[in-house]
């Protein structure tokens, strides 16, 4: 009987451990002018914890599912910032957004 109970308690426990990983489906601006932007900010994306990054060049933004555990939204934002993209949270060094193919270069906000 205590084995049983045991058993029943260590099932309930991975369940409730399960439930804490959240999973987010959030959008966030990136700024970004052509195709090649938007390879580069979906490769940028494409890491452990991120399930999905998929950038409309139209409405220049970015729709993220990522597991809130493994990654939070301010590193995504930085992750975007050192590639040479500006996002409302995190605005891109200088000499990244230089670095950038001359045609991806956007109107940076002051």
């Amino acid at each position: 009987m205590k084995k049983a109970i045991a058993v029943v308690l260590i099932i309930l426990s991975g369940q409730m451990f399960g439930q804490s990983k959240k999973v987010i489906d959030t959008k966030i601006f990136v700024n970004g002018v052509c195709g090649m932007c938007e390879e580069r900010i979906e490769e940028a994306l494409d890491i452990k914890g991120i399930k999905l990054a998929d950038w409309d060049l139209d409405t220049k933004m970015c729709r993220i599912v990522y597991k809130q555990d493994l990654i939070k939204e301010q590193q995504i934002h930085e992750i975007l910032a050192s590639i040479g993209h500006d996002t409302k949270k995190a605005k891109a060094k200088q000499e990244d957004y230089e670095n950038l193919h001359h045609c991806c270069h956007y109107k940076r906000e002051e």
